[in-house]
């Protein structure tokens, strides 16, 4: 395993979710740039739902987990 965190997508001026999602380290460092805040690159963590994914093993409105591995 080299690291685990939660599945997160990157959202859009609308507030809706692209299709692309990627895991975030549990424990992700942050870079500081320029003066402004223009919202470019908001990551937001992905939650279950129910009927999209079945209902258990995995809990309505829970953030989804996830984990990276190498051979």
């Amino acid at each position: 395993m080299e690291y685990s965190g939660y599945l997160t997508g990157q959202g859009n001026l609308a507030g809706h979710l692209g299709f692309d999602s990627l895991c975030l380290d549990k424990n992700p460092e942050f870079l500081e740039h320029g003066g402004t805040n223009d919202d470019d690159h908001v990551l937001y963590v992905l939650e279950a739902k129910c009927g999209s994914l079945p209902c258990p093993p995995y809990v309505d409105g829970r953030e989804l987990t996830c984990v990276v591995c190498s051979k």
